[in-house]
């Protein structure tokens, strides 16, 4: 009988795992959607548009997890991976990367330049990397990939985004982790150019 109860209960917390885990990896746009049009200001207080980059060739938008409180250290080794290989996105079609910096801090400007601070103390940034400021997850919630649970802002995201507008790559983490690499990006970009 306790073999019995014991295997429901596995049975029961896959089932329920699974569910939740389903739940969550819904957030976002899909692959094959159209994206509608972005717009912010950037770190360097410029106006953005996305579509004035995606006219021009695929771009790649990486959602950040911004400022839940401290500077995540994922995201930080995220970026710096990207910044790694910037010369391999120039060469790439010249393909920009945007990054997304969410936020409900009123100090959100300073909170991102804190956050590139280290990268630019080691690299100067590269032309074709373009750090957009999210206050008030405009963009997050347009994206539907705001993360609602204490001490989250943003499910950390990637997006190859085709010239027309739709959406080739997709990933949508639903943890801290398990974020798409520069290299997993560039691979996909070679397939696509």
């Amino acid at each position: 009988m306790k073999k019995y109860i014991s295997l429901l209960l596995c049975i029961a917390v896959l089932f329920f795992t699974n569910q939740s885990h389903a739940e969550k990896i819904t957030a976002g746009p899909k692959e094959g959607s159209k994206i509608g049009e972005v717009t912010g200001t950037t770190i360097n207080d410029a106006d953005f548009a996305l579509s004035k980059l995606v006219e021009k060739g695929s771009v790649v938008l990486v959602m950040l997890r911004g400022f839940p409180g401290y500077q995540c250290p994922v995201c930080s080794t995220q970026v710096a991976g990207y910044i790694a290989k910037a010369e391999e996105f120039e060469n790439q079609r010249n393909t920009p990367v945007v990054f997304i910096y969410p936020g409900k801090v009123s100090n959100l400007k300073k909170r991102a330049k804190e956050f590139t601070a280290p990268l630019e103390n080691e690299v100067d940034l590269p032309s074709n990397f373009i750090f957009v400021l999210d206050q008030d997850f405009k963009i997050t919630n347009q994206l539907n990939l705001r993360w609602n649970d204490p001490k989250e802002t943003a499910y950390p995201a990637a997006f190859v985004i085709d010239h027309d507008g739709y959406i080739q790559y997709a990933k949508v983490s639903d943890n801290h982790g398990d974020r798409a690499t520069a290299g997993e990006i560039l691979e996909f970009l070679d397939i696509i150019h």
